[in-house]
């Protein structure tokens, strides 16, 4: 009896694909394998013939009644995963101002919209001057030629260089900026920049995920890029997922407070994202505490933390020394 009532709805099934052109063409309209399967409407449809013909099995008593609610279960399951999620937050910066809609609040530094790239944060590194960072991150808009001007320009003054050293114009003294009787002076000058940060304050529950976008324009040892989520005022204690071009562990999981901040997850090696791509980097945080962090859908870490069981009341991005730009973030609540 259950074959002769799923029979007519494979047939249905078959009758919603599309028929052939009315011109006489062999050709109909043509979708993306799979890409029926991925239609919400069509899944919702298709759910909701397949409960029909359950709830008739169950009256004609046509099959075992566990079996017809194990089938109930699963079309429940892939309808929710099918769903698509709510986000309490999301904002990709299309609309070039990052003050509305979500309303984001610099607190120390500089950040801009970048038509291309997204939200914009560059912050100078020892050794690398601020033109040349933002550089590294324009080469992706095609200022390949422009590059190649400044490496033709640094060759010529090194050539120039080498020159006057084989002539005896210069001295080597000259190029280390004085004479070896000279004491050497201690550095007294002023400290490097202070870190950009921007806030935005939100409700975000207990249970999260958050995921952002993220490209970054250059790799330096005391390059660093990290994500707060904070509860309490001013942000006194929370979760950091920092970013560490060209160090290792290359993703680091914090818990910090008021007075200090204690590692709970790391990564087992070191992580570039530094190839002119946008990458997905993904925080989540389940019902039991569980935290997972990837990198284009890859995980790095995972570990398990209850000491913080209240809401969040928003989320900062830090740069505390390279070229990032943020493309989209979004958080979603953990339902």
């Amino acid at each position: 009896m259950l074959r002769r009532l799923l029979v007519p709805a494979l047939l249905a099934g078959a009758m919603a694909v599309p028929a052939v052109a009315d011109d006489g063409s062999r050709y109909s309209e043509w979708q993306p394998e799979g890409a029926a399967a991925t239609n919400p409407a069509a899944l919702e449809a298709l759910a909701r013939e397949l409960q029909a013909l359950i709830d008739q099995a169950e009256s004609a008593r046509a099959a075992d009644p566990r079996f017809l609610q194990d089938l109930r279960d699963i079309i429940a399951a892939h309808i929710a995963d099918s769903a698509p999620r709510e986000a309490l937050i999301r904002d990709n910066f299309s609309d070039g101002d990052y003050t509305d809609d979500p309303r984001w609040e610099v607190v120390s530094g500089n950040f801009s919209i970048d038509r291309r790239l997204g939200l914009r944060t560059t912050i100078p590194l020892s050794g690398a001057d601020t033109e040349t960072m933002r550089l590294s991150l324009d080469t992706i808009r095609d200022r390949g030629d422009e590059l190649l001007e400044k490496g033709e320009e640094l060759l010529d003054k090194s050539k120039d260089t080498i020159g006057d050293l084989l002539s005896g114009e210069k001295k080597l003294d000259d190029l280390w900026g004085g004479d070896d009787d000279e004491e050497e002076k201690e550095d007294t000058g002023p400290a490097g920049p202070e870190p950009a940060e921007i806030v935005l304050e939100a409700d975000i529950p207990n249970a999260f995920a958050l995921e952002l976008e993220l490209m970054s324009g250059i790799t330096h040892k005391d390059a660093q890029f990290d994500i707060d989520l904070f509860q309490g005022r001013g942000g006194t204690s929370g979760y950091r997922l920092s970013y560490l071009p060209g160090d290792d562990p290359g993703l680091v999981l914090s818990r910090f407070g008021r007075r200090s901040a204690e590692t709970i997850g790391e990564s087992d090696d070191e992580l570039a994202l530094e190839d002119g791509r946008a990458h997905t980097v993904a925080l989540e945080r389940g019902g039991d505490g569980t935290m997972t962090v990837s990198v284009d859908g890859s995980e790095h870490i995972r570990v398990k933390s209850s000491a913080l069981d209240d809401p969040f009341g928003g989320m900062s991005l830090v740069n505390s020394g390279g070229d990032y730009a943020i493309r989209s973030i979004a958080v979603y609540g953990d339902e």
